[in-house]
């Protein structure tokens, strides 16, 4: 009898092991993220079909995803937040809600697009470019301005629309990366005349661009305008990436810490990165790849851009104070 009892026991160990087992291999089919990127269907699709990995998502703003981290950070509710503001993510390292991982495929993005530590790697990045509407130039005989230098014209007076860097982070980074590429002494006067063009300021960042689409101004400083413009390309539109300086900053992607699904998250962060997830991100949303993947038709390719090197540590670090010097300077936009 006590052998049939321990040979009971034994059976029932064995069959709770198996139950653990195949709850292990179900968990190792499922990723869930936070989103905050353009065409997530179609990159949930792409990687299981490419490994299996049932991938549910819930999209929402940068801001929201770190305000729901923090709230989670003793039991997240999911494995990775793909997509956002890079400064979101610097933020998240300090508070320790991600984790670093190098994915072997992080050599192929610059340094300057991914955390040293990898607590987030760029996966695209989000480009400030004009969109010009050539028919309101040609009417009003002016040149298609190919520079910054150009925009700060007074021919372009009250023809240049723009965001507000107190809403917008497409103006921050413009008026940031204006002061990283001349330095504060002499960027501040030359943003003086650049805002000298611009009557009022916009909400969005996405609004200047569809203002120039609708012929409501002649140039808007909106980001990745390719975009846009590829979304009608019946308008009288022209892309321009300035030549005396591109500015720009990557998307990331990250694990985020205590993930249930660690493993997983590993596997989507290398795939994001890798030629195929880097074809598939491009396809859900037409963004500058990070690495040196060929571009699909209409994507700018990297090498061809003036990039900036846009210190992303020290402006974010800097955001109040220059927040501040803006709105002191330019009563008018408040």
């Amino acid at each position: 009898m006590r052998t049939l009892k321990y040979a009971g026991w034994f059976t029932a160990l064995a069959v709770a092991v198996c139950l653990v087992a195949g709850t292990a291999r179900a968990e190792e089919k499922k990723l869930t993220m936070y989103v905050a990127y353009g065409g997530p269907e179609v990159i949930a699709q792409q990687f299981e079909a490419a490994t299996g990995i049932k991938v549910e998502f819930l999209t929402m703003s940068s801001g929201e995803v770190l305000t729901r981290l923090r709230a989670e950070k003793a039991n997240p509710g999911a494995d990775v937040w793909f997509g956002g503001g890079s400064d979101a993510f610097i933020q998240a390292k300090k508070e320790g809600l991600t984790a670093p991982f190098k994915a072997p495929n992080a050599s192929r993005v610059d340094k300057a697009f991914k955390d040293p530590d990898g607590y987030w790697t760029g996966v695209s990045l989000v480009v400030v470019g004009f969109l010009a509407n050539t028919d309101r130039l040609t009417g009003k005989g002016l040149a298609l301005p190919m520079t910054w230098a150009a925009l700060t014209s007074p021919d372009y007076r009250d023809e240049v629309s723009a965001s507000n860097l107190n809403t917008s982070g497409t103006a921050y980074t413009t008026v940031s990366g204006v002061l990283q590429m001349k330095g504060e002494k002499a960027g501040w006067p030359f943003l003086e005349k650049l805002y000298a063009n611009i009557p009022f300021l916009t909400k969005s960042g996405s609004a200047p661009g569809k203002m120039a689409l609708s012929g409501e101004f002649s140039v808007g400083i909106a980001p990745d305008p390719h975009i846009l413009a590829g979304k009608n390309p019946n308008a009288p539109l022209a892309v321009i990436y300035p030549s005396d300086g591109v500015l720009a900053w990557p998307s990331p992607v990250s694990i985020i810490a205590g993930a249930k699904h660690p493993e997983n998250a590993k596997k989507f962060v290398d795939w994001c990165l890798s030629p195929a997830g880097q074809k598939v991100l491009m396809q859900a949303s037409p963004r500058v790849p990070t690495t040196d993947v060929e571009p699909l038709p209409g994507v700018p390719k990297l090498s061809d851009l003036n990039l900036v090197a846009y210190d992303i540590l020290r402006w974010g670090n800097e955001r109040e104070r220059v927040v501040a010097e803006f709105n002191k300077l330019f009563p008018k936009y408040q």
